[in-house]
């Protein structure tokens, strides 16, 4: 007898219908239990069917659900120790599914509320086929009396999770971890935070983490990181700091390509410490990492638009889904534009500053049973003007003449006896004392720091494209990852660095850079003996950078001066990493990597633009060009690291490590006066070691991380100017101590207000001898010895769909000196930042719309970012930080 596809139906509905009878009878006593206790889950971002499936594994549970309701969706990643409902409520975040435990049974996986009418009529339409059994059988089983208490458990569970600390997943270990259980000092944003705190490049970043310091070289592009109290203070393009920044897993190796656009990003850690044994390069201070948000299956896009003072508009949207059943993409754009600058240039009457930027991202996810290859492309375009230097000379109009070496000057006027002190006076002194010049005897009686006679309008043009590819593919015991890169900038910035009308430092800097990078990683999917998690890697990076720098000096000087030189980078590494479970609490962390580093210079520095009629001293420079011919730097280096890990309890670790960081020698990039100072510093070496606690406490709305640390260098790489000629250089220190610590909090006190803060501390004791630079038990430059940040966020549901939110920040540095000479004169006072943030958001139509006004530096402070010296300019040249900014924005997710 042959029954048709009707009757198969009926008799495989009343096949499950029983046996879902007799596994309720079987299981209800259980579950009753289950349901109450915590698991440890550690699911990965994967398809919602997998990870339900898992769920169902750890907890011992069932769950029910129609095979089409859940086929094109992805769950999120579950990291930590929760409830089943705790945990699947996690899991269908942002699904518009939701959870149901019927009489304490088994869950159901459903349409949530907004959107279940649309998915039982894509359910009906398919009801003929054998997958919607499972649909079925949860179509019979519900009633609406059942569905409104569904609803009503749902809110309860949201209410409960709504005041707690918000999990998140990191990569800093090259496997998805909960950032509690990770034996590193990190600070992590996610993609919900980097809005709440209004972070849109990644300068913003350091104002909410503990011991880091950004700050801009050239006032608004080309940032240089620093971690307690590790950075490199050189501007030179060249120059690669002990701070390595990645995008995707891939190294930028010059400051000028750090200045890029945060948009349409999943997180951002920051890891303090050496990094070696995991990521792709050596950094001997730490590590900031941009992920990039990846396409899903899932339909999604949001946008937002910007406007505020001086005449901000800022548009970014993004958008993706599948285009197959295992392809998806997704593509995101940022436009940023300032059409009014902060600055006033009395010679031409204009204001200088405005902004325009333009980035785009596409991205391409293609999922097989046993592989995941995602790759993009991406580039960006900078067509904006560039803010000058305030001019802050140093010498006394009084009194212009004294011996000395360099004598460039109008008519041999020399200006160098100095007006002030520079160990006693503030940089503010030289600014308000009119008998305070540059070497050409100009003081700017307009003592508004925004406001000024500027010779040059700068400006920046940059270009920039990349592609990468991240490829993982799974096998039985182990994963293979491939990750390929190419990155390239074309870019141009111009500066007036003496910030007077005259050209006695006007720049121009032009840099061509290339990269490609190509790593191998292989992991262990399962623990090795069931206690050791593995990985292996190898990595092979070269990088190109063509400079062009032309120093402007012709007011002083008879010509001008030309830098030009390319350098190439080649490095070649292997390392390994393990986490071994020693005990049920005690896991120990070893690492171990090797390194070969080549560096090649070619080029060096000439004089160009001479002009014979000049009146003046015509030079303290070579008249015969300064080079170096195929110049080469190598070292190779065997670094690790010792750690062990200790859970107190499942909320409370403990941990300590004991690294070891390197990197290779850095060419000076700048202007040479006499031979040998186009020359290549010794690798730089660290000893770091490190103790520290993370903690959950009071029902998981407590999170309080802190760490202690100290630092022993050898042959520290730092950046100095020697007061005899003007000329910066980079040498090697004769040894260097840091020390310190930070703490970090995230406070739930109630379930509608949030308190966040940080504080560090560094305590950085530098001693170098260099020529005539002699420098004994320094502060490091750029390094504030105490920093703290503070946030409280009130939020509150307005009605059944509109929330409501009132925000306020404050951040604080001690005093910071720019230079190792630790003076005043060059040097920023402490001072605080005060921000407001308030808005809503509502469900207008399934929609989610929310608008927020902004108000950055509330108080208007102004303080200097930056501050360098210049002998033969006769100036200390500072920048100064942004005004009072203020905006609203409106965002849609859809």
């Amino acid at each position: 007898m042959r029954l048709n596809n009707g009757q198969v139906n009926k008799a495989l509905i009343v096949i499950g219908l029983l046996s879902f009878y007799f596994l309720t009878l079987n299981v209800e006593a259980k579950v009753n239990k289950k349901v109450n206790e915590k698991y440890e889950f550690n699911i990965p971002v994967q398809p919602l069917s997998k990870s339900l499936n898992k769920l169902s594994d750890i907890a011992k549970i069932s769950f029910l659900f129609p095979y089409d309701l859940v086929k094109n969706k992805k769950g999120n990643s579950i990291q930590g120790d929760y409830t089943v409902e705790q945990a699947l409520t996690m899991l269908l975040k942002n699904t518009n599914l939701e959870g149901d435990l019927s009489n304490k049974k088994a869950f159901f996986i459903k349409p949530s509320s907004k959107n279940r009418y649309n998915n039982d009529e894509l359910g009906n339409k398919q009801v003929n086929t054998q997958k919607t059994l499972l649909a079925s059988i949860f179509t019979l089983m519900f009633s609406s009396t059942a569905i409104a208490e569904e609803a009503q458990d749902t809110k309860e569970i949201e209410k409960r999770e709504k005041g707690k600390i918000e999990i998140i997943e990191v990569t800093s270990q090259k496997r998805n971890q909960n950032q509690q259980k990770v034996g590193i000092a990190v600070t992590a944003f996610s993609a919900d935070m980097l809005e709440t705190l209004g972070v849109v490049q990644p300068i913003d970043i350091a104002q909410h983490t503990p011991n880091l310091n950004v700050k801009n070289v050239l006032n608004k592009s080309a940032p240089i990181f620093t971690i307690r109290g590790i950075g490199n203070a050189a501007f030179t393009s060249n120059s690669v700091a002990p701070v390595g920044v990645y995008v995707d897993e891939l190294f930028l190796p010059t400051n000028n390509m750090m200045s890029f656009s945060v948009f349409d990003v999943e997180r951002v850690e920051v890891l303090k410490g050496p990094q070696g044994t995991l990521f792709g390069r050596n950094t001997t201070a730490g590590a900031v990492s941009f992920i990039t948000k990846r396409p899903s299956d899932v339909s999604e896009g949001n946008f937002s638009l910007t406007l505020g003072n001086y005449g901000v508009a800022e548009a970014e949207a993004a958008y993706g889904g599948a285009l197959t059943d295992n392809l998806s993409t997704r593509i995101a754009g940022k436009w940023t534009y300032q059409d009014e600058g902060t600055f006033e240039n009395t010679l031409t009457g204009n204001k200088l500053g405005a902004t325009n930027t333009f980035a785009v991202r596409a991205g391409f996810l293609l999922e097989l049973d046993d592989a995941e290859i995602y790759w993009n492309i991406h580039g960006g375009r900078d067509r904006s003007e560039n803010e000058p230097w305030i001019a802050i000379g140093t010498g006394a109009l009084d009194n212009p003449s004294s011996p000395a070496t360099e004598t460039p000057g109008l008519n041999g006027m020399q200006y160098r006896n100095p007006c002030l002190s520079k160990d006693d006076n503030s940089a503010l002194d030289f600014v308000n004392n009119k008998n305070c010049v540059d070497r050409l005897g100009y003081h700017d009686n307009n003592h508004d720091l925004r406001v000024g006679e500027f010779s040059k309008e700068p400006k920046i043009e940059s270009d920039s494209f990349g592609a990468l590819i991240n490829a993982t593919f799974d096998f039985d015991s182990f994963s293979l990852t491939s990750i390929t890169g190419y990155e390239s900038l074309d870019k141009m910035a111009e500066e007036d660095f003496d910030g007077g009308p005259h050209k006695i430092g006007d720049g121009n800097y032009s840099n061509k850079v290339s990269l490609f990078s190509q790593e191998f990683r292989f992991a262990s999917n399962e623990p090795l003996f069931g206690k050791i998690n593995w990985m292996a890697g190898a990595i092979y990076y070269v990088d190109s950078q063509h400079i062009t720098d032309i120093y402007g000096y012709r007011d002083r000087l008879n010509h001008d001066v030309l830098v030009d030189f390319k350098q190439d980078t080649t490095s070649i590494a292997v390392y390994a990493h393990t986490d071994t479970q020693l005990t049920d609490k005690l896991s120990m962390i070893l690492g171990v990597r090797y390194t070969d580093d080549e560096i090649t210079f070619d080029g060096g520095t000439s004089i160009i633009n001479r002009d014979d009629d000049y009146t003046g001293v015509t030079t303290f420079f070579s008249e015969t060009a300064i080079t170096v011919e195929n110049g080469k730097t190598t070292s190779e280096e065997v670094t690790g690291k010792f750690g062990l890990n200790y859970d107190i309890s499942d909320d409370v670790m403990i941990y300590g490590s004991y690294s070891q960081g390197y990197k290779a020698g850095v060419w000076n990039g700048f202007w040479a006066l006499q031979a040998g100072d186009h020359s290549a510093t010794e690798p730089e070496y660290i000893d770091a070691y490190e103790v520290g606690i993370k903690s959950k406490m009071l029902d998981s709305t407590l999170q309080v991380n802190a760490s202690l640390y100290l630092y022993d260098y050898t042959d520290m790489q730092l950046f100095a100017d020697v007061i005899e000629t003007g000329a910066f250089t980079i040498f090697n220190a004769g040894e260097a101590e840091v020390s310190g610590g930070e703490v970090e909090i995230n406070w739930f006190p109630t379930d509608n207000l949030e308190l966040r803060g940080g504080i560090g501390y560094t305590d950085s004791k530098i001693s170098a001898h260099f020529g005539s630079l002699d420098f004994d038990d320094v502060q490091a430059a750029n390094t504030p010895k105490l920093t703290y940040n503070m946030m409280a966020r009130y939020f509150w549901e307005v009605n059944g769909n509109t929330n409501a939110f009132v925000q306020a920040d404050y951040v604080h540095q001690d005093d910071v000196f720019f230079s190792l000479g630790n003076q005043k004169a060059i040097s920023q006072s402490g001072y605080g930042l005060v921000g407001f943030r308030a808005g809503f958001d509502m469900d207008i139509d399934g929609q989610w719309w929310s608008v927020s006004a902004w108000v950055k530096n509330a108080t208007d402070e102004e303080y200097f970012t930056e501050i360098l010296p210049s002998g033969s300019a006769g100036t200390i040249s500072g920048q100064v930080g942004s005004p009072m900014l203020y905006g609203i924005t409106v965002k849609s997710d859809f």
